[in-house]
């Protein structure tokens, strides 16, 4: 089910960005090497944004991710704590992929935390072959699985994981993760950020 309100928040602000910047949907979508439909259906709130769009889309405006989703936050305070039920941080979901930024209180930080809720692969994808987009962003990532078990596709290899292990690589090998089994998994990601707004 689609969050609409939460989701909604984190398109405003891109928007918001966008347009004060002078920035058209074509020249984001040329300098962050995503279309321009999936722009505005996230700058409408009907599609949850994925981390590698997040970040494409951040550097693009030259602004750290956690502006999409706090733009008031401008000083940087010691540190900042996600509670599970907090209001203020905000999880992207659209029915099967879930997103919660947990620092986004704090700007210019050289990692980005989140809290994935991969989908399952969609069995019209196995059944039609659809090419499956794969992200792909500057830095390094890691995936420690918190719970379930995943597999992530990173560059032609499928790795398959469980809960409690872990995996790091450059984030510029192509990637995607999606969940096994019955229940959904939940994934800490953490990207490290070569130039931090």
């Amino acid at each position: 089910m689609l969050d609409m309100s939460r989701t909604a928040g984190v398109g405003l602000n891109l928007r918001k960005l966008r347009t004060a910047k002078g920035m058209t949907l074509d020249r984001l979508a040329g300098m962050s090497d995503l279309t321009r439909g999936y722009i505005s259906l996230v700058e409408r709130g009907l599609k949850a944004p994925s981390i590698a769009a997040l970040l494409r889309m951040a550097a693009a405006l030259e602004v750290n991710v956690a502006y999409f989703f706090d733009p008031k936050s401008t000083a940087s305070p010691r540190y900042t704590v996600h509670r599970h039920q907090e209001e203020g941080a905000i999880p992207l979901q659209n029915g099967s992929f879930g997103l919660t930024a947990l620092a986004a209180a704090r700007p210019h930080k050289s990692m980005e935390p989140f809290l994935l809720r991969p989908p399952f692969k969609s069995a019209r994808s196995l059944a039609s072959n659809e090419k499956i987009q794969r992200a792909f962003h500057s830095g390094e990532e890691m995936l420690f699985v918190v719970s379930g078990r995943v597999a992530i596709e990173l560059d032609g290899e499928e790795l398959k994981l469980e809960k409690g292990d872990c995996l790091y690589f450059s984030g510029e090998t192509p990637h995607q993760v999606h969940s096994l089994g019955r229940q959904k998994a939940e994934v800490l990601v953490v990207i490290a950020v070569a130039n931090p707004a």
